[in-house]
């Protein structure tokens, strides 16, 4: 599916998607935990998708009524067949580590991109815990087998700076190792948010992990039963940064569904619209974005890397510079997404500069449609998209498709506002 967008003033409200990041959360806890579960409200995203059919292959009996999930969980039975996580690294991620548990060996993979995400450090932290599990190609790599029969805990260590992902999946891991667990940082721990989500979501469903601050270390106690719950997920600030972008350069858009405070780091998007001169207001269940001139500013992404493509195409428009850095990581998502949003952006007019670590922006008085292939990255073809409503001439966006990783309903959600984006098959 290709996407046409040319330049719109519009405004109106819509409700964010919700999370997918609690969802695979939700689901994996409901799979280890004992009984049924809901997930009340979940992403529906392929990504949250991916997840759920992981938790069945496991062994969970899953229900789709309505509005929720039922998830009844307990026992972890490896799968006759890999699971296939599709572009998902959030549900390779936990599932790996929770297969640690199966009654037998389970092999996970995923498409190409996924296949080319590192897997190394987790895998080695996982035995480190008493858990068996390899790289079937011996590079660190999906896909990945996991013998299963449990996990011993004790201690392990592991940068901070890889992924986030790793860590929240040794947790989850760890509630139901036969000893108590202690996982060190090396380095300073990245992205800490969304560890924070997942201790939160353990914490729902009676598991405890705890942080602490003077060791860099998490401390996990063993043989935790995890009681079922019923969860209700809220909005996507991941999502919701992307129409507060399209309210800030094109009109005004209210996202419903979202509230502040959040442990969704992604809700820095509020602060720092606000702080590049977009008129922000907000109430207690939505936040409202209004056109206004922007300026360039200084952003350390460091914890917030979702948010960089979707900043830099608002930067494109703003006065003066916008640095942003702490990025290194974004060499290994969905693409190098360091060099796709450069590419994307310049094809625009945006004038970007990048390095290892750094992108700088120089905003751009006027904009330019172009053709836009996002290299299967949602967060790529949605920021371009962005910037195309309040560009010159007319932007296609190639296999825009990609979306429905984490937003199926971005581009209908944009034209119900008023915007010009029409769908080519």
């Amino acid at each position: 599916m290709d996407v046409r967008i040319t330049r719109s003033e519009f405004a109106g409200r819509v409700t964010a998607p919700p999370s997918k990041s609690y969802t695979q959360r939700a689901v994996a806890c409901a799979l280890m935990a004992e009984g049924r579960s809901e997930v009340i409200c979940p992403s529906r995203s392929d990504d949250a998708l991916r997840a759920l059919q992981a938790a069945r292959m496991l062994g969970a009996r899953v229900a789709d009524i309505g509005d929720r999930w039922a998830i009844t969980g307990g026992a972890i039975r490896a799968p006759g067949e890999a699971v296939d996580c599709g572009g998902s690294a959030t549900a390779l991620r936990l599932f790996t580590a929770i297969s640690a548990h199966a009654d037998g060996a389970t092999t996970l993979t995923g498409n190409e991109q996924l296949r080319r995400r590192p897997m190394g450090a987790l895998l080695e932290a996982m035995n480190s815990l008493g858990a068996r599990c390899l790289s079937k190609g011996g590079n660190g790599l999906p896909p990945v087998m996991v013998f299963g029969g449990g996990a011993e805990g004790g201690s392990a260590s592991i940068r901070g700076d890889v992924s986030s992902q790793f860590i929240s999946a040794l947790l989850m891991m760890c509630t139901r190792a036969r000893s108590d667990a202690a996982i060190r940082m090396v380095g300073p721990l990245e992205s800490r948010d969304y560890v924070e989500m997942t201790i939160d979501v353990l914490r729902a469903f009676g598991a405890e992990a705890a942080f602490h601050a003077a060791s860099g270390s998490f401390t996990v106690p063993g043989r935790q039963s995890l009681r079922p719950a019923s969860f209700q997920v809220e909005g996507d600030f991941s999502s919701a940064a992307f129409m507060l972008a399209a309210g800030a350069l094109c009109g005004a858009v209210e996202v419903r569904g979202v509230r502040l405070p959040s442990l969704q780091g992604d809700g820095a998007a509020v602060d720092l619209l606000r702080r590049m001169g977009a008129a922000i207001s907000c109430t207690d269940h939505s936040v409202t974005a209004a056109k206004s001139p922007l300026k360039g500013i200084e952003i350390d992404a460091t914890q917030i890397p979702d948010l960089v493509p979707v900043l830099a195409a608002a930067a494109a428009k703003a006065e003066g510079e916008t640095k942003i850095t702490g990025i290194r990581r974004l060499r290994y998502k969905e693409s190098d997404r360091i060099a796709t949003t450069a590419e994307t952006l310049i094809r625009m007019g945006a004038s970007i500069k990048t390095g290892d670590d750094w992108m700088t922006i120089r905003g751009a008085g006027a904009t330019r449609g172009a053709t836009i292939d996002p290299a299967g990255d949602h967060r790529i073809a949605m920021a371009c998209s962005v910037l195309a409503l309040a560009s010159d001439d007319v932007s296609v966006i190639r296999n825009a498709e990609c979306v429905s990783k984490s937003y199926p309903s971005f581009f209908e959600d944009l034209a119900e506002m008023g915007a010009s984006v029409e769908l080519v098959s």
